[in-house]
């Protein structure tokens, strides 16, 4: 395999946006900084040097090799340096980690049907009227209702409600589109549970726009598939920022804490994190994108999101998190940025991984209705489990490989920002 990562543009093919190609016009890149442009010079060359790198997942080792060298990577990476998240995207191309068939997938991920915001997802019912506003307390969307709906990707084996299946939406975090992030874990939830039918939002720029507006395609993501679903409920899955995402939605258009019977947060900031001091040195410190400034802890949007009883749960709430999370910090005690309260007494359980599972990996798959408790579940095989039954060692590798996509990412967001977005006029 050639990567044309010394001269992009010579080579036929060759696709100026794809993650190789923009980590190879890192290198030497003077305005992402020397470090930066030095380490992707050094993973580009690990990957190239293909007697070094395994082709595929069975040449990594078992689930537990592999999950004993990424425990080593994330436990040699400094966590309180500017350059974590380099060395974090070096340490497992170093190791192996990230094989070729995985390289090959991770690189054209652009061009991938599941991250596409072009969907051609069918009109909601002329009855059910769900913009520009579902109630008269909802938002104003200031997004077009064609890019909204575009956005939402249903999979071909998604039945609208029917056989009772419960529509389960599926939001992103930062930096990385929805169809990457659950391609190796939540996409596959309905082998775990036939009950569910997964779908879920690919919000443009994966995530690094104004959360305000990614919000806004979470809203109307949540409404749209109830109407055309036969009304159906819905439960939602987020990672990181879109946890923040679904509750910023639910505090201003109402009409989704109708329908949304199920929130499910992992790893989500709900008190901010230090988020820009971690990604954004890797460019000019003072610019950064406008979601990651958004997600500093004393930032407006923060504190408008947890005002006026937005610090507590709408609808039945699990968080789950961890302490060793690479991004979201703190992660652990009392003050934990995942935590929700529930003045509301909706429901609300707050999953910290390191309490219920002390020492084990905590791999497994648990499913019920309504928030989680650790006495509804089979600690011992839940905590257990490395992976979760019905993933395989690809998908572990995949998961730890995304970190490479939410870097070029960051890196080829454009136009960086100085400072967080106002707040919305509907929320000011």
């Amino acid at each position: 395999m050639t990567l044309c990562w010394a001269m992009p543009r010579a080579c036929a093919g060759a696709r100026l946006s794809g993650l190789l190609s923009v980590l190879s016009q890192a290198v030497g890149d003077p305005s992402i900084g020397q470090k930066t442009s030095d380490t992707a010079s050094s993973i580009l060359s690990l990957l190239d040097n293909q007697t070094d790198t395994p082709n595929n997942a069975a040449d990594v080792g078992s689930v537990r090799d592999a999950h004993d060298k990424i425990s080593q990577v994330y436990s040699s990476a400094n966590k309180d340096s500017d350059d974590f998240l380099l060395d974090l995207v070096k340490g497992l191309v170093e190791g192996g980690l990230v094989p070729l068939n995985l390289v090959n997938l991770l690189d054209g991920y652009i061009n991938i049907g599941l991250d596409s915001i072009f969907n051609n997802s069918p009109a909601p019912p002329s009855k059910r009227n769900i913009y520009p506003k579902r109630w008269s307390g909802d938002a104003m969307y200031s997004i077009p209702e064609d890019r909204l709906r575009a956005a939402i990707h249903i999979p071909d084996s998604f039945t609208y409600g029917k056989n009772e299946k419960k529509p389960v939406i599926l939001v992103p975090g930062t930096a990385i589109p929805a169809g990457m992030t659950y391609h190796f874990s939540f996409s596959q939830l309905g082998e775990a549970l036939p009950e569910a039918d997964v779908f879920w939002v690919n919000i443009p720029r994966a995530s690094l726009n104004d959360a305000q507006t990614n919000a806004e395609y979470v809203a109307y993501a949540i409404n749209y598939i109830s109407a055309v679903s036969s009304d159906s409920n819905v439960a939602a899955i987020s990672w990181s920022q879109g946890g923040l995402d679904v509750q910023w939605a639910l505090k201003y258009w109402p009409s989704t804490r109708d329908v949304v019977e199920d929130f499910i947060a992992i790893s989500r900031d709900f008190h901010g994190t230090d988020l820009r001091q971690l990604v954004c040195p890797l460019l000019d410190p003072l610019a950064c994108t406008p979601s990651i400034w958004q997600q500093g802890p004393e930032t407006e949007f923060i504190h408008t999101l947890r005002a006026d009883g937005g610090d507590s749960a709408y609808v039945p709430t699990t968080t789950v998190y961890s302490s060793f999370d690479e991004i979201v910090q703190l992660m652990g005690g009392p003050n934990a940025s995942a935590i929700l309260s529930d003045i509301r007494d909706i429901g609300v359980t707050n999953n910290h991984i390191q309490t219920i599972c002390p020492n084990q990996p905590a791999g497994g798959v648990y499913l019920h209705e309504g928030p989680s408790t650790p006495s509804r579940i089979d600690i011992d095989m839940v905590c257990g489990q490395i992976l979760a039954p019905q993933l395989q060692l690809d998908d572990m590798l995949g998961t730890e490989g995304l970190l490479l996509v939410g870097l070029v990412e960051v890196l080829t967001y454009e136009p960086k920002v100085g400072q967080e977005p106002s707040i919305a006029g509907y929320a000011s």
